[in-house]
């Protein structure tokens, strides 16, 4: 395996304020709907398997969910399993918020699984597991930011405001305010840590019968409680003034998620990463096994990027993996920090796709790990998601794995 470090021109190094914006959807959003599908497919055959193979996409519009790729496991243990897949996706339009005065319902919808192939694998597909099956480049990045979860402020604030968004909106389901949203959010990022927001913009999806300035309560109640958290990045104060908010610019919002719009996994690939002033690097995370090389190799990045930010090695670390088809180690590992090409610090490894698929079935055994069977990690992002073993630097991937050992 070789190091290279080849573009140092990657991340500029940290101003002493840069602005920054990024953006996040509700769960509601038909994008977000669909990731959260394919990973609870992935999670409930990982639960069954743990060496199981899922590949799969998930398209919705209107009433029409479509559920396309491969998925092979040791078919008996849920030989049902085309069944429990519409159970799935209803769950999952249910848990974001559908149902009642929200169209699609749930129990009306029509669920394609014709171009789904699901295969009988036996042992003998144990052994090839930890082979990657495909080529990709994997981008990890952290920032010595611990407030922000080590992510970038805009990304870190967007995510909060779209969670208190989703929160109130379940407090009344079938009120006047629907699930689906967006929160683009634009403030300063300082080089002490701290994010300051200037403005935000929120488009709300609602009912005919909406009234507006209860929308824009709702909305500034949203902002209050993303932002005058104890945990929130530079709290504020109650009484403090909140940044500037815009509220459904583009007018009414009646017609919202898969009934205004279709939807696709992997089409918030920047959100779901780390917004856009970090560079991607191949495919999506979500409806692929936890062996594939680009979901393994992109919390592997991730959890490299922090711990060469914990090592002081940069403000900000950017980590980029080259896998090759059939191999069981990336190719090539190139580091960047603070906008300059470094080599990766003595004593930190790459752990390799085998090593973290068996700590995420470890942590699916030991405790169901919730986020990825519900399809929460899909909608609320990979990177800082609690428990999750990318994140946990300080406890060594042989004591996450033991469990799947």
């Amino acid at each position: 395996m070789s190091t290279t470090n080849d573009m140092s021109d990657i991340r500029s190094p940290r101003a002493a304020v840069d602005t920054t914006v990024a953006e996040w959807v509700l769960p509601g959003h038909p994008d977000k709907l669909c990731d959260a599908i394919a990973d609870r497919i992935v999670g409930e055959v990982a639960r069954l398997d743990p060496y199981g193979q899922v590949g799969i996409e998930v398209a919705c519009a209107f009433d029409r969910v479509f559920v396309t790729g491969l998925i092979g496991f040791d078919t008996v243990r849920l030989p049902d399993i085309g069944a429990r897949i519409a159970d799935w996706v209803r769950d999952t339009y249910r848990s974001a918020g559908y149902g009642g005065r929200w169209d699609p319902l749930p129990e009306a919808l029509h669920i394609d699984t014709s171009a789904l192939r699901i295969e009988q694998r036996g042992e003998d597909w144990q052994e090839l597991r930890h082979l990657s099956d495909d080529q990709c480049i994997c981008i990890g990045y952290a920032q010595a930011t611990p407030d922000t979860g080590h992510l970038p402020g805009a990304l870190w604030t967007a995510r909060r405001i779209a969670r208190a968004l989703h929160t109130l909106q379940q407090r009344d389901p079938q009120g006047p305010i629907g699930p689906d949203g967006k929160v683009i959010v634009r403030g300063e990022e300082h080089a002490d840590g701290r994010f300051v927001p200037q403005s935000v913009s929120v488009s709300l999806h609602h009912a005919v019968d909406a009234d507006w300035l209860q929308m824009r309560r709702h909305a500034q109640q949203a902002l209050r409680d993303a932002l005058t958290d104890d945990d929130a990045v530079g709290a504020m104060t109650a009484d403090a003034p909140l940044p500037d908010l815009t509220l459904n610019a583009a007018g009414m919002f009646l017609c919202g998620g898969p009934t205004g719009d279709n939807g696709t996994t992997g089409k918030k690939l920047v959100m779901d990463a780390y917004g856009p002033g970090v560079p991607i690097g191949g495919g999506a995370w979500s409806g692929k096994d936890c062996y594939k090389p680009d979901r393994a190799g992109g919390m592997v990045a991730r959890r490299l990027a922090l711990q060469c930010v914990q090592a002081g090695l940069g403000q900000r670390v950017t980590v980029r993996l080259e896998y090759r088809p059939n191999s069981i180690a990336p190719e090539s590992v190139s580091v960047w920090a603070d906008g300059r090409a470094v080599p990766l610090p003595a004593g930190l490894t790459v752990t390799s796709t085998r090593a973290a698929a068996r700590a995420m079935h470890a942590q699916l055994r030991e405790s169901e790990y919730a986020p990825l069977v519900t399809g929460e990690l899909a909608r609320w992002g990979h990177p800082a998601a609690p428990g999750a073993w990318w994140e946990d630097v300080a406890t060594p991937i042989a004591e996450h794995r033991r469990a799947a050992a």
